[in-house]
């Protein structure tokens, strides 16, 4: 029942994400007005705009005007879902909420790297900051008893992540003569340490660079592109973390 319960409630924050990935870069409120037709603008009815369910009811397709709708947003909501009810029975209630809130960044961060190639200060920044004061309150965040030194914790690890991120993509960017990597990637991971603590930053870094090796060998492969196609990193550096989440205890 509990299990049943969270699930909703996953899929309504996944659909509440998948509207801050379309708003955000465009400047406007993610609460008001309430879910439109992307085509159109007209407001999607009440009994339609249903996570998960709506995206087939409709069958893909806006009943308004007909247009095919992001076959991506029921994708979020039921990812958004799973990931929520996997944390809630391996967690007490404190770390299942922080890990719900940090899960739902990397959600949109992926969202908007994927889109736009950046992932925005108030989500990697405000991550960092958010981190380091959970860790206060909730030193077992960081595996400690002391709000003080798990904060301390928190900080350093965040400095730590960012700092190796941004000097490997400065090294990267020298040796390239071009950018390699955004600046948005090395804070990202600083708000990853600022959650999840120094030992999670070895498996984060190892693990996104074989995911993304892996996808970018893949879509070389699949398109023939050649070397230089752009390829966002902060999605695999999200999965990494998740993946760290829910299995850290078996590493």
């Amino acid at each position: 029942m509990e299990g049943g319960i969270v699930f909703v409630f996953g899929a309504c924050l996944g659909s509440f994400l998948s509207v801050c990935i379309l708003r955000w870069p465009l400047g406007v409120s993610i609460v008001r007005p309430s879910s439109r037709c992307p085509a159109c603008g007209l407001a999607i009815p009440a009994g339609l705009n249903l996570p998960i369910l709506g995206y087939f009811l409709l069958r893909g397709r806006a009943r308004c005007c007909g247009a095919h709708l992001d076959p991506r947003d029921p994708l979020v909501e039921t990812f958004t879902a799973v990931a929520c009810t996997g944390l809630w029975f391996l967690y007490p209630p404190k770390l299942f909420l922080l890990y719900v809130l940090l899960v739902a960044g990397l959600i949109v961060a992926s969202g908007l790297d994927l889109d736009h190639l950046v992932i925005p200060d108030g989500l990697t920044l405000g991550g960092v900051l958010a981190g380091i004061t959970a860790s206060y309150f909730v030193p077992e965040l960081q595996q400690s008893s002391d709000g003080t030194e798990a904060m301390l914790g928190s900080a350093l690890s965040a400095a730590a992540g960012g700092a190796f991120l941004w000097a490997l993509a400065k090294s990267a960017s020298w040796l390239l003569q071009k950018d390699a990597m955004g600046m948005g990637d090395a804070k990202l991971l600083a708000a990853l340490g600022a959650f999840l603590g120094w030992k999670s930053l070895f498996w984060i870094v190892a693990g996104s660079s074989v995911l993304g090796s892996l996808f970018g060998l893949a879509i070389l492969a699949k398109r023939k592109r050649k070397l230089g196609v752009k390829i966002p990193y902060g999605p695999f550096l999200a999965l990494a973390a998740i993946i760290w989440i829910f299995f850290n205890n078996l590493v």
